[in-house]
């Protein structure tokens, strides 16, 4: 046989043999998603103004794809869609631009058995997201859009678990943005976390290195979850301490933050799912009558209590006083009980209510609000749910002239609403 040919045959069988070895892994590859469509319609009440009724529809979208590579190696890739919407780019409401989508996380999961001294090790790299407890401090979410580019590793040994975390949150770039210039956010985490009978014990340290000399700060928190005697009965606690650098001869500035939550599941009567839970968090805010400046103000907090009132993210927004947007802090109460009807299985009607009050009132004034909120869920099969939802919001604060020139601007003028909403969610 000609050489030429023999080389080509012996490709021709290489490739055919790899293409058959891969087939059990690519056999495995999973594909998977969800898409959420909302249609909303919102009425105002004690305005200033005549504003008139809003109707409008948002709505969402995620593919994702797992890819086992080997045994312990696999790929997972997130897609989710986006508006060119500039100030909420991951909430897409229809009509304010032309679609795109983003990669809000690619990265490569490792496995590593009997790794060094540790019964197990897990290694991450790409672009991820990292959740610290109910997101007080770090939060991954649906809504978040913002890469995290660096690596994980997950080293346990026995009951206790190291967790270490380092990324590149922003760099800076040319002009025209296609080469990176000096400087970069940088995010630094170490978590430990032990298993006690029913209980997880957390501490963890996030450094936050801002991109030039200052503005970098460090918090320290510890926290607990697990069941209280009846498995039933849970409960979740964080305590959180930020501590900033600041310039010579200004202020010192650092604050403490918390959360809380205790909840109750039971059946009885008619129906088969009860379940009570309350919780609270607080971000602590300036006091003028001391030289300090009180503030917590984690840059990446995600936790969603409410529909519009008591959430936290920070792509999105919420009232918290992140980058200095509510400088007194504030603290947020959240309650729900829900019920799923024995003779209707796959029904969940919840009632819940948020309130929002500042941490320090300095000025007399609250710009927050209330919300009340009646929820029906209905899932139609395994991958198909409905939800129908009345919310309505109440201003806790009267009008108030913040900008001190006479008049009350729309952002001034306290109003409730009335809102419906309803939601089809497709998982698949």
């Amino acid at each position: 046989m000609h050489k030429a040919s023999m080389a080509r045959t012996i490709l021709a069988l290489a490739a055919a043999a790899l293409g058959v070895g891969a087939l059990p892994a690519a056999a495995q590859v999973q594909f998977g998603g969800d898409f959420m469509m909302r249609s909303y319609a919102e009425r105002f009440w004690d305005a200033r103004d005549d504003r008139e009724d809003l109707n409008y529809m948002r709505f969402l979208g995620r593919i994702y794809m797992h890819a086992p590579v080997s045994r312990d190696a696999s790929l997972r890739t997130d897609f989710v869609t986006l508006s060119d919407n500039p100030v909420f780019p991951a909430r897409s409401i229809a009509g304010t631009g032309t679609l795109r989508y983003s990669i809000a996380q690619i990265y490569a999961d490792l496995m590593a058995p009997g790794f060094l001294v540790f019964d197990l090790a897990r290694f991450r790299f790409g672009r991820q997201q990292f959740q610290i407890g109910e997101g007080l401090t770090l939060g991954e979410s649906y809504y978040l859009t913002d890469g995290w580019d660096g690596a994980r590793g997950d080293f346990s040994y026995r009951l206790w678990t190291l967790t270490l975390f380092g990324a590149i949150t922003g760099q800076n770039l040319s002009d025209d943005g296609y080469y990176p210039r000096p400087g970069s956010d940088q995010l630094y985490v170490a978590k430990l976390e032990y298993e006690l009978y029913n209980h997880t014990l957390m501490g963890y340290t996030v450094y936050d290195k801002r991109r030039g000399v200052f503005d970098d700060n460090m918090i320290s928190g510890l926290g607990s979850s697990g069941s209280i005697r009846y498995r039933n009965l849970r409960y979740f606690v964080e305590l959180a301490h930020q501590e900033f650098n600041t310039l010579d001869g200004l202020p010192e500035k650092s604050g403490m933050g918390y959360m809380a939550g205790l909840s109750y599941s039971w059946s009885a009567g008619p129906f088969r799912t009860i379940k009570a839970e309350i919780r609270t968090a607080g971000y602590q805010g300036d006091d003028l009558t001391t030289d300090r400046e009180e503030i917590f103000s984690p840059i990446y907090p995600t936790w969603w209590w409410g529909d519009r009132t008591g959430y936290a993210n920070g792509s999105i927004g919420g009232n918290w006083p992140n980058r200095d947007r509510r400088p007194e802090g504030s603290r947020v109460w959240y309650g729900r009980v829900y019920v799923s009807p024995s003779s209707l299985p796959k029904a969940r009607l919840q009632l819940q209510y948020v309130t929002v009050s500042d941490w320090v009132d300095n000025d007399d004034y609250n710009e927050n609000d209330d919300e009340f909120a009646v929820k029906l869920y209905y899932q139609l099969n395994d991958n198909v749910r409905l939800q129908g939802r009345y919310v309505r919001r109440i201003a806790n604060g009267d009008d108030y002239d913040v900008s001190q020139d006479g008049t009350i601007t729309r952002i001034e003028d306290r109003v409730g609403s009335d809102r419906v909403m309803l939601e089809f969610r497709l998982r698949f």
